[in-house]
C-alpha cells in the first residue's frame, strides 16, 4: 500500500468510528456478501479522468501499487464506494478489502494517456452507434497513361563495279554468295520498310542504289478502370475484371500435362472498418497486370505468357467522401541505338550516309484513387435509379426515322453515371 494513502485512510477510519458508523456498517456488511459480484480484472480510465465505483458491501481498506499513476479514496459518508481517479499514463495494481473477506479483492489499473483518451473519449465506437451505418461503398479508379516516342533515320546504300567492287549496306544482299568473276551479276535487294517514309534513288545502269529511311512517331493511351464495391464493417470484397490463361502443368508422374489456369486483368481485394462516426479504416490491395508474350516460356510445346504486373497492399483511414492515392507508379524507357561503319560513320555530314540511328522513349503512369463511401440501403419499395440501357431496350425504329432522323447521340444513363 502506498505510504500516500495510509494516513488519509487513518484520518477517515477514525473520523468513521469516532461518528459509530464504521463499526456499524462493517457488522452489518457480511449480510450482503452474496450480492458481491466478481471484480473486473481490468479497469481503464483516462489521465486526468475520475471515475466513481460503487460497492454492495462496506470497504475496510484500499490500496494502489503506484500513487503516480492511480490514486484511490473512500467517499466522504459512504463506505460502499470510492473514488478511482487516473494521475498519469501506465499500468498499476489495485487492492480492495471489504468485511466479507480478510483477502483483498485485485484488479489492474490501466491510466490512458491524455492524447489517447481525448481521442477515444470523442469517438463512439461503432458497435455502440445504432444509427451509424454499417455497410461501406468503396470507389477505386485506376488509370494508367502510356506515352511512346521513336525516332529512326537511316541510310541503305548499295554500289557495284564491273567485276572487283562491291558495297552494301546491312541487309541489301541478304543470302548472296560471292565468288571470284561473279561480283557484278549479284543483285542488290532492299525492301522497302512499310512503316518508314521511303526516298529511293539509283543509276540509270543500274549499278548504284539507294534508299534513305526516315519517321518519327509518338502514341498516346489512357486506360481508365472503376470498380465500386459494398462491403460489410470487418469484411472483406474483392473485384477481378480481366480473364484467364490456360498453363500446362506436367504431371507428376512425367508421362502427361494438366492444365490450370492464371487470373490476370485487374484486380481489388479491400477490407473496409467503420472505427467512428466520420472515421473508416481501410485495408486495400488492388493489382494490375497485363499478358507479355515476349518473356514467355514454352512448356510442353505450348508458349506461356509472362505477366507484367503491378500492385500495392496499404491501409489508410479516411473520413466518408474523402479520396486518397494509395498507389502511384512512373516507368520510363529510353532506348537510344547507333549502327555505323567504322571511321566512315564518323565523318561529319558524309558519315550520315554510313549510319543508322534509332531513339525509342516509353513511359507509363499508373495511379490509383481509393474513395470510401458509408451507405444505407434503399427502402422497401423505393424507386430505382433507371438501370443501363433501360431506355433503349425496346428501341425499334422505322425505316425513315433511322435513314432520315437517326444521329447517334444515344443518351448515356445508369447506375453507372
Amino acid at each position: 500500500m502506498s505510504k500516500r494513502f495510509k494516513p488519509a485512510l487513518s484520518r477517515i477510519v477514525l473520523a468513521l468510528t469516532a461518528a459509530g458508523m464504521y463499526q456499524g456498517m462493517a457488522v452489518a456488511a457480511p449480510g450482503n456478501c452474496a450480492g458481491l459480484s466478481a471484480t473486473p480484472a481490468v479497469m481503464e480510465i483516462g489521465q486526468g479522468m475520475q471515475q466513481d465505483i460503487r460497492s454492495p458491501v462496506a470497504i475496510t481498506r484500499l490500496a494502489v501499487g503506484d500513487p503516480k499513476i492511480a490514486d484511490v479514496h473512500v467517499n466522504e459518508g459512504d463506505s460502499s464506494g470510492y473514488l478511482l481517479t487516473g494521475v498519469g499514463p501506465g499500468t498499476t495494481s489495485l487492492m480492495v478489502w471489504t468485511a466479507c473477506s480478510p483477502s483483498p479483492r485485485q484488479s489492474m489499473v490501466f491510466v490512458r494517456g491524455t492524447a489517447a483518451s481525448a481521442l477515444t473519449d470523442k469517438a463512439l465506437p461503432a458497435s455502440e452507434d445504432p444509427l451509424l451505418p454499417s455497410q461501406v461503398q468503396t470507389d477505386i479508379r485506376f488509370i494508367e497513361v502510356s506515352r511512346t516516342k521513336l525516332k529512326e533515320a537511316s541510310t541503305s546504300i548499295f554500289g557495284r563495279g564491273s567485276n572487283n567492287f562491291l558495297f552494301g549496306s546491312p541487309g541489301t544482299v541478304p543470302g548472296v554468295t560471292v565468288t571470284p568473276g561473279t561480283v557484278g551479276g549479284t543483285r542488290p535487294a532492299i525492301p522497302l520498310n512499310n512503316n518508314n517514309f521511303n526516298i529511293v534513288w539509283g543509276g540509270g545502269s543500274g549499278k548504284v542504289l539507294g534508299m534513305l529511311n526516315a519517321m518519327e512517331s509518338s502514341g498516346f493511351a489512357y486506360t481508365l478502370a472503376r470498380p465500386s464495391l459494398v462491403a460489410l464493417s470487418g469484411q472483406s470484397a474483392s473485384f477481378l475484371a480481366g480473364g484467364e490463361f490456360p498453363v500446362p502443368v506436367p504431371n507428376g508422374e512425367g508421362n502427361g500435362i494438366s492444365i490450370t489456369y492464371k487470373e490476370y486483368g485487374v484486380r481489388l481485394t479491400l477490407t473496409p472498418t467503420v472505427v467512428g462516426r466520420d472515421r473508416i479504416a481501410l485495408k486495400v490491395a488492388p493489382e494490375v497486370s497485363e499478358l507479355d508474350f515476349t518473356n514467355g516460356v514454352t512448356i510442353a510445346g505450348t508458349t506461356v505468357p509472362a505477366l507484367n504486373v503491378r500492385r500495392t497492399d496499404t491501409s489508410v483511414s479516411l473520413a466518408d467522401g474523402e479520396s486518397f492515392v494509395i498507389s502511384g507508379l512512373i516507368n520510363t524507357s529510353n532506348i537510344a541505338q547507333v549502327d555505323k561503319f567504322p571511321g566512315l560513320g564518323d565523318i561529319p555530314i558524309i558519315g550520315a550516309l554510313f549510319r543508322s540511328s534509332q531513339i525509342n522513349r516509353e513511359e507509363r503512369e499508373l495511379l490509383m484513387v481509393v474513395t470510401p463511401h458509408l451507405v444505407q440501403p434503399l427502402a422497401v419499395n423505393a424507386p430505382l435509379p433507371s438501370l443501363p440501357g433501360e431506355g433503349l431496350r425496346n428501341y425499334d425504329p422505322n425505316f425513315f426515322k433511322m435513314y432520315f432522323l437517326e444521329n447517334g447521340k444515344f443518351d448515356r444513363s445508369g447506375l453507372s453515371q
